[in-house]
């Protein structure tokens, strides 16, 4: 169905693309808001590609060999504490049970990683519950502004 690879600096643009005509109902529904990867632009992207303390995977369909999605983790001060700041897969791949086989392929990737921790709208119930599906468990909220807030979960194995 998928292949889960190393993405390259050369998948910077395409990812950004992606990533961009993803996040863009967020933008659309709930504002404007700092930490939208809607914003993000091609030097973060590149930034994110190269960063030593964090792996970003580009999601590719394996009939049409074409990139479907991205995601990006990172560590959180020590390796066995990582982050997924963005994970993300194309509209019309969606609800097929990818985003379920890339995030247990990332999982099967970091075996040292004991703890997990992700950030996601609240409000979007889909994601809340794909989480939790996954084994993660509510930590904390904020409120951004009024309509908007965020959960943050985290998953110890």
């Amino acid at each position: 169905m998928v292949n889960l690879e190393k993405a390259l600096i050369k998948d910077a643009k395409e990812l950004l693309a992606i990533q961009k005509k993803c996040f863009e109902n967020y933008s659309i529904k709930y504002g404007d808001f700092d930490s939208n990867p809607y914003h993000m632009t091609l030097h973060r992207m590149e930034f994110n590609l190269k960063y030593k303390f964090g792996h970003y995977y580009k999601v590719v369909d394996f009939k049409t060999e074409t990139i479907i999605g991205g995601i990006f983790i990172f560590e959180l001060d020590d390796p066995h504490v990582m982050q997924i700041a963005q994970f993300y897969i194309a509209e019309e791949f969606r609800h097929m049970g990818i985003g379920k086989l890339v995030f247990e392929a990332v999982l099967e990737k970091h075996t040292e990683v004991k703890t997990w921790y992700v950030d996601t709208i609240l409000e979007e119930d889909h994601n809340v519950n794909f989480y939790k599906q996954a084994g993660f468990v509510e930590l904390e909220r904020e409120v951004e502004h009024e309509g908007l807030s965020f959960v943050t979960l985290i998953k110890k194995r």
